[in-house]
């Protein structure tokens, strides 16, 4: 087995695992699962409960894919409560100030910006440098290698609630996974879906999620913004079942299958027949009405989008224009909308060639699989770049050796400081030494899992669609 690394994204509306090894192609993913998701709300858990189920379904799959036992992985935070900070600029005067600077005081620096103090519950999670000045050099983008008595280092750092951390870290142990890194999503989904030309003039990643569009803006290869936005595809759904009065999965059905997020586009004499909610009589709705009903909250996001590219100070100099990707970006004439609202050009991105090998899985290659797979590569850079380790999460051993070993000893969950009941009143289950749900369904034969909605209740009629 070669050395493979794990990467979980907790979202809204699914689940996804990834699995991945470095080939001289670049990342390539050998598994990939996603099912649809539990207990979690606008990019935060919140029945951990709820979310482990989702998670060991998918886990379930991926591990009969790829045959072995994942037992550590790193893992997505997103979520409104995540802020981008401005510190002060930290300032740093050398001893030694005739010898070359080297890369670990550079990181030495950056370390100092993790102990920042914040709001009470706050934490930084991620800290990008900005620029530095050494001397009389200012706006410098790499002093390593140059000399000088001080140095001033500008940041930005994004910061989350620690105990939605806790609560990740909590989700997954009670499926026996270790967080071996948080990974701020927006930043992850820039790892596999932006080209190098893009980082280098300037590019605003708009990473529509179920419950929250994730911002990213990014110029001369650093990332100078990130933002959530606390709307995303889940809530077009609301608004179609609200507005047309059907069932959510419909809604969500129609969307897909139906949805256009541009009215001026949309066909004016389509309709579709909906099937009338607990026996009441069957409703048609224009396809042009449902195309105002999903513009209205797209437009929304995309104003919000503006603002804080706006916000972010880059608003000039951004000529890569707007990349979007995720689930919500696949709703017909998105692109159209985008560059409608906000002025710039614009374009729907998946990991691709520029991010992964080329002979990954197919389901890597999807616009819901941008956050796991940029995980991967974040991870994967790291360990060339930085020395950071990330091998053993994913064990060299098949299930059935496994299993053997569990058999003859037992593996204990603790679970602190989080309230783990679920929205039913259930308690949340005790940890025991049963050992791992997923390889007693594997000694049962246990049935694989089908995911996706069903056009139960829409149908076609005279002059529909």
């Amino acid at each position: 087995m070669k050395d493979l690394i794990a990467a979980i994204d907790l979202g809204t509306t699914k689940v996804v695992v990834a699995v991945g090894e470095k080939t001289p192609n670049g990342v390539k993913v050998v598994g990939y699962a996603e099912v649809a998701s539990k207990g979690v709300k606008r990019g935060r858990v919140e029945n951990i409960k709820l979310a482990n189920q989702a998670l060991k379904k998918a886990l379930e799959k991926i591990q009969e894919q790829i045959g072995v036992k994942i037992s550590a992985a790193l893992v997505g935070i997103a979520g409104q409560d995540i802020k981008c900070i401005t510190p002060e600029p930290w300032q740093i005067q050398r001893k030694d100030f005739d010898e070359l600077i080297t890369q670990s005081e550079i990181n030495e620096i950056t370390s100092l910006t993790y102990n920042l103090a914040l709001e009470d519950g706050y934490k930084v999670f991620h800290s990008i440098p900005q620029a530095y000045n050494v001397d009389n050099y200012m706006s410098v983008s790499e002093p390593v290698g140059m000399i000088g008595k001080n140095i001033v280092a500008k940041f930005k750092v994004f910061a989350g609630k620690e105990n939605s951390q806790r609560i990740i870290q909590n989700t997954l142990k009670l499926s026996g996974i270790n967080v071996q890194e948080i990974v701020l999503e927006p930043v992850a989904s820039a790892e596999s879906v932006l080209t190098d030309d893009e980082k280098e003039v300037g590019c605003v990643l708009v990473d529509i999620g179920g419950g929250t569009t994730d911002v990213i803006i990014m110029h001369h290869n650093i990332i100078r913004y990130a933002a959530i936005i606390p709307f995303g595809g889940k809530s077009v759904t609301e608004d179609i079942s609200t507005g047309c009065g059907i069932a959510w999965d419909r809604a969500e059905y129609i969307k897909v299958n139906h949805g256009c997020c541009f009215s001026d586009y949309a066909e004016a004499n389509k309709k579709i027949m909906l099937q009338g909610v607990g026996g009441t009589n069957n409703k048609e709705i224009q396809i042009k009405v449902l195309a105002r009903i999903i513009q209205a909250r797209m437009e929304e996001i995309f104003e919000a989008v503006m603002w804080h590219i706006e916000q972010s100070g880059f608003k000039d100099v951004l000529r890569g224009g707007i990349v979007l990707t995720g689930g919500g970006s696949q709703i017909k004439n998105i692109v159209n909308l985008a560059s409608f609202v906000t002025g710039y050009e614009a374009r729907i991105a998946a990991p691709n060639a520029y991010s992964i090998d080329p002979k990954s899985v197919i389901e890597a290659k999807k616009a819901t699989a941008s956050t796991a797979v940029g995980m991967l590569i974040h991870a994967f850079n790291k360990m060339e770049n930085d020395g950071v380790s990330y091998l053993g999460g994913v064990n060299n051993i098949t299930l059935s050796q496994e299993t053997e070993l569990l058999e003859n000893s037992a593996n204990e969950l603790e679970t602190v400081g989080v309230d783990n009941s679920a929205n039913d009143g259930t308690a949340a289950p005790k940890a025991t030494k049963k050992g791992f749900g997923f390889l007693r369904a594997l000694k049962k034969g246990g049935k694989k899992i089908k995911d996706g909605l069903t056009p139960d209740g829409l149908f076609s009629a005279d002059n529909t669609v």
